[in-house]
């Protein structure tokens, strides 16, 4: 009522109220806004931190997954990798069998992926089943992580920034195709004189549809000319029309993704450092925010999404469909390159602060040191896929001069743990990560693994030859630099004894006069003492105790050959018939003499 009294008698103050109160609507809006992003952007940091409290190996299910990410459809949906990896040793899948790489419920891939997209799972993958061997990358990558995973802040915030593009990877790979594939123009003349002419005939038309409106009739002539000209050029001109139409229509359904991708490389930018190597990824970040113009394209897509009702007579007085599509094209060609990039850096950063959240939030672990010097010392090692609360550490030593190990010991006392531990710290260390050992001192290796083998019934392979094909690998391997790493279960255990033994001893001695680093866990004797005849090689072992309620183990690794002998202890206890075990212990006896 106040109001109405004003504006009938106090013009300039209903005015000036009016003024104000819509100045005052206006900032509750923004300020709204503004709280709302601010409220989004704190749940999305509670939320990565919650994940950081998620314990993987302990509650048996990772963060995000553990399966492998398949690769994109197409080649076209792969974005650039931007920093180099320089050389590298690329895995198969027994070592990814082996190492535990993509196992259930929880592998190593699983224990270290915290990446909201498939770009950034894929960069994971990539790292993981190609591992460096450049002492100089190792180093450019593990400074990256170093400072990832001191950076607690910083990690969280780019982090959070990425959870609106969790479900968005398939609008990802489409951008990314779309990019690459998107062509200019074939009529980039015939195109610009018929925008200049627009420019003309859409005034023009607009004045003559106002004069018929106001009762003039004599412009009708005029309308109808300048319609029947636009329409002769839409026809002539009808596949230019249609092209620069169909290019624009597949981004429309991504504006949503980019306006996300454009989120996160803001907080990328802000937040990523201007040293170490993450510098060309806050370079790549700070181009897409300041460069492509990603908030002016997506209004262009936004206006091209117009219905039919209002585009038909802006096509007609206007080619709108022509203006809009060269300003999306244009401007997506014009930062192909740096969108790509972008893209690409998005990947490059989730795979390596999935690396910094392993390094900061697991205890025990330490960047380990790489050497020129022909070294592998591994000091209170653990596998990082066993509880904090079981694990058991031990180290291992292998230099110039003592390259193999002959591990022995009773089945479950450790030697497969241990081959494994070993495995996979010389990965996690050469991905650029930590490790989960008290200190860790290495040369880059090629890592070749038999540990676990399987027949293969779809290459028609039975357990033996599955077996006897992996280990030719390691044996006719003549490369000298960098050294393999090979780490040997229970060689040749597909056979009889007598064989099985021939052939583990001649192993053995190839490998001891190879240049190459060896852990080989045998229950054969022969393989012990062979070990024992040679300078380079040493003998270490796991043991059991036999108690009164059954065999036990302390899983701690030993110098020296195994030399405990249950088995037939361990019959009794299980009440084997006395004649059986005295049998036994009779053929024992005769095969010591």
């Amino acid at each position: 009522m106040l109001f109405f009294v004003l504006a009938r008698h106090q013009l300039v103050y209903a005015a000036s109220g009016t003024v104000l109160l819509l100045l005052l609507f206006m900032f509750t809006v923004l300020r709204h806004a503004d709280w709302q992003a601010k409220r989004r952007s704190a749940d999305q940091r509670l939320r990565i931190l919650k994940e950081s409290l998620h314990l993987a190996v302990q509650a048996g299910s990772p963060v995000r997954s553990s399966v492998r990410p398949a690769d994109p459809l197409h080649t076209t949906m792969s974005p650039p990798q931007i920093l180099a990896s320089g050389p590298t040793w690329p895995l198969t899948d027994q070592e990814w069998d082996d190492l535990d790489l993509y196992a259930e419920p929880v592998g190593l891939f699983g224990l270290l992926n915290r990446c909201s997209t498939d770009q950034g799972a894929r960069r994971l993958r990539d790292m993981l089943d190609a591992p460096l061997l450049s002492l100089e990358h190792i180093t450019q990558r593990q400074d990256m992580v170093r400072w990832l995973a001191s950076a607690h802040e910083e990690r969280i915030h780019i982090m959070a920034s990425a959870l609106p593009l969790r479900g968005a990877s398939d609008s990802l790979d489409q951008l990314v195709t779309l990019i690459r594939e998107l062509a200019a123009n074939p009529h980039p003349k015939a195109s610009l004189v018929i925008r200049l002419w627009s420019l003309l005939s859409g005034p023009a038309m607009g004045y003559a549809l106002l004069k018929v409106l106001l009762g003039e009739f004599a412009w009708v002539q005029a309308l109808v000319l300048l319609m029947l000209i636009n329409g002769l050029i839409q026809a002539l001109y009808r596949s230019m029309f249609r092209r620069m139409r169909d290019s624009v229509l597949p981004f429309l359904p991504l504006v949503h993704t980019l306006r996300c991708f454009l989120t996160h490389a803001k907080q990328a930018g802000q937040d990523l450092p201007d040293q170490t190597e993450l510098r060309r990824l806050k370079a790549a970040m700070n181009e897409v925010v300041t460069v492509t113009g990603i908030p002016t394209l997506c209004q262009w897509l936004e206006m091209a999404s117009l219905g039919g009702i209002v585009r038909t007579p802006l096509n007609i007085a206007l080619f709108y469909d022509l203006h809009v599509g060269e300003a999306v094209v244009q401007r997506l060609l014009s930062h192909r390159d740096r969108l790509l990039a972008g893209v690409g850096a998005l990947g490059e950063i989730e795979a390596l602060n999935s690396l910094a959240c392993f390094g900061a939030e697991r205890e025990g672990t330490c960047f380990p040191i790489p050497t020129v010097d022909k070294l592998l010392a591994i000091r209170q090692g653990c596998h990082p896929l066993i509880a904090t609360e079981e694990v058991h550490r031990n180290g291992i030593r292998l230099t110039a001069r003592k390259r193999v190990w002959v591990v022995t010991g009773p089945n479950a006392a450790g030697k497969s743990t241990f081959l494994r531990m070993v495995g996979v710290n010389c990965l996690l260390a050469q991905v650029g990560g930590v490790v989960t050992a008290e200190s860790m001192h290495w040369t880059p290796v090629r890592l070749l693994t038999d540990v676990r083998v399987r027949d293969d019934l779809a290459k028609h392979e039975s357990y033996f030859m599955s077996e006897v094909r992996r280990l030719r690998r390691i044996i006719m391997d003549t490369q000298e630099d960098p050294p393999i790493l090979g780490l040997i279960d229970e060689p040749f255990r597909g056979t009889n004894s007598q064989e099985r033994s021939a052939a583990g001893v001649a192993l053995l001695e190839h490998l001891i006069v190879s240049p190459h680093f060896f852990l080989v866990a045998t229950h054969e004797e022969l393989l012990a003492q062979c070990a024992a005849r040679s300078p380079g090689t040493e003998n270490y072992h796991f043991c059991e105790q036999l108690t009164d309620s059954g065999i036990t183990f302390d899983y701690a690794l030993r110098p020296g050959p195994a030399s405990t002998k249950t088995a037939i202890r361990i019959l009794e206890q299980e009440g084997y018939p006395t004649s059986f075990l005295e049998r036994a212990r009779a053929l024992m006896e005769e095969a010591t003499e």
